[in-house]
């Protein structure tokens, strides 16, 4: 590593073979925009927490890196001291070019930019459901139709709660951390009673690692059900000799 940050010319060129090696919770490499860093201790310290950066460990993390934080240039002062290379090859360059390139076209266009307007009548008609939930109790009674138009405001409150919730999840409002969370614990912590960390947790993981087994916790179905092409191999190839999933020819048409 060269003064202020800069990249030495003489830096170790690495092969995507000899990086994939490294991928273990012992031994995590990763790599960035074309640079190999060293993950395995500081993944312990990364504020988004150690699973969702162990997840890309030997592999190409440039499209996460960049999706997930909104001031690049600031978070690139953590990897200085991790770095350790280059790499001279890609895999799938033609599909990472063209990501790329319609994640530049989505920027040039302005769509990561909230309307704030939008957003502010989205939180106030969340808020008036959830006082007519409340005033109609008040002023007609516990009767019967009182109580079903409660429930019908109030449930529309509460899931409408979970979706703002979710914009606000992924800073995607303000794309200020301290804004973002407070009406992000408001609207999951008050209004619902959910651990926004605990959603974070697991929702960040589904973003980096979109329906991939073992890696996206939205996707563990395995224990009940087994669906695709995929997920009934890797399951078999367990060779467990017994579980809930043999009897989901019972049970899955409830799921109907």
């Amino acid at each position: 590593m060269g003064k202020g940050g800069k990249l030495d010319q003489q830096s170790t060129i690495y092969t995507f073979d000899e990086v994939s090696k490294h991928d273990k919770k012992d031994d995590r490499w990763l790599v960035i925009q074309g640079n190999v860093y060293d993950i395995t201790d500081w993944s312990n310290r990364h504020p988004g927490g150690s699973k969702v950066i162990g997840h890309y460990a030997g592999q190409d993390a440039t499209d996460a890196f960049e999706a997930f934080h909104n001031d690049l240039e600031s978070v690139k002062r953590y990897l200085k001291p991790l770095h350790l290379g280059t790499v001279k090859d890609t895999k799938d360059k033609s599909i990472e070019e063209d990501f790329r390139k319609l994640r530049s076209t989505a920027v040039q266009m302005g769509l990561f930019k909230a309307n704030f307007l939008y957003f502010a009548l989205y939180f106030l008609h969340v808020v008036v459901f959830e006082i007519l939930a409340y005033l109609t109790l008040y002023y007609f009674g516990s009767g019967w139709i009182p109580f079903l138009v409660s429930v019908l405001l109030y449930g529309a409150f509460q899931a409408q709660s979970a979706y703002l919730s979710h914009d606000f999840g992924h800073l995607a409002v303000f794309h200020n951390t301290a804004l973002d969370r407070f009406f992000e614990y408001y609207l999951l912590a008050f209004n619902k009673g959910a651990s926004p960390h605990w959603w974070n947790h697991m929702h960040f993981q589904h973003h980096a690692k979109p329906n991939v087994m073992g890696k996206d916790p939205d996707v563990r179905l395995d224990k009940f059900l087994v669906v695709g092409q995929v997920m009934p191999v890797e399951v078999a190839q367990s060779k467990k000799s017994s579980l809930p999933f043999n009897l989901q020819d019972k049970y899955f048409p409830l799921c109907k």
